[in-house]
């Protein structure tokens, strides 16, 4: 009976892994495969310098002659009044949204900025008279990749932990395992959110991906910066303090532990 249950112990940290990745997945395919119209998405994006330059470079070859100026100055323009300010966010959220679809290879669409939207970005109604701009995003093939494979990743462990939960639970592990599994199931979801759905974004894809538009992922995957080290923190402090307190009970023979401990002594006893 005791081997069945560190056996048991052992399958429910598999368990604590497999959730863990699939939490990570999870966390993923939310903060950087999940494009919508957000104003708070297209801030975030914008904040990439060169994503910055490339639009503001086509709107202003596109528009300056309309607006009587120099591209160079139209540039400096939108860089300083429209891209990097909030309202430019709120005008840029349907543009961002479709550039992030294109590149994460939810949609093969070009990405044209018709003249409706040149006059909102450029803030002058002269733009109507201008030509539509074509933004030269591309599809990233490693985002492309990474979405697709996150996608079965998350099923697959999601799936696999449920399955090695059910066997360790079948198993009749004590108390006290159940306790530490928890606590390690806690501790493992906050590595899979940091490692996977943080730091992959941050650094493994711009290193894979030197484009222009691959500065999306770590933008994104930054904005979510502040939540998932605070949850993170939360997580790893639960985790702990339950495996701790798992270790302690099994110390002093609490909870079913004493259970295994009398059989023996009878056993004893009577030969």
């Amino acid at each position: 009976m005791t081997v069945q249950r560190s056996i048991s112990a052992v399958i429910l940290l598999i368990a604590a892994v497999a959730f863990g990745t699939a939490a990570g997945s999870w966390w993923l395919q939310r903060t950087i495969f999940t494009p919508n119209p957000s104003p708070d998405i297209a801030e975030a994006v914008l904040s990439d310098s060169a994503i910055r330059l490339e639009i503001e470079a086509v709107v202003a070859a596109r528009t300056a002659d309309a607006l009587e100026t120099s591209p160079d100055q139209l540039a400096a323009f939108l860089e300083d009044q429209v891209l990097r300010t909030r309202g430019g966010a709120v005008e840029l959220a349907a543009f961002i949204q479709r550039a992030h679809l294109r590149v994460i290879g939810a949609n093969d669409d070009l990405i044209v900025m018709v003249p409706s939207e040149l006059v909102r970005i450029v803030r002058d109604e002269r733009a109507f008279d201008a030509p539509s701009a074509t933004v030269p995003v591309p599809v990233i093939g490693t985002l492309s990749t990474t979405r697709s494979a996150m996608r079965w990743i998350m099923l697959i462990a999601a799936g696999v932990g449920l399955l090695t939960l059910a066997v360790g639970l079948v198993l009749r592990p004590y108390r006290t395992d159940l306790v530490r599994a928890l606590g390690e199931t806690l501790i493992a979801i906050a590595v899979g959110v940091v490692v996977i759905g943080w730091a992959l974004p941050t650094f493994v894809i711009p290193a894979i991906d030197t484009s222009t538009w691959t500065g999306l992922a770590p933008s994104l995957a930054g904005r979510s910066l502040p939540v998932v080290i605070g949850g993170s923190l939360v997580l790893v402090i639960a985790g702990l303090a339950l495996i701790v307190t798992g270790i302690n009970a099994g110390r002093r023979g609490g909870w079913n532990n004493s259970g295994p401990v009398r059989v023996y002594r009878d056993q004893r006893r009577w030969s």
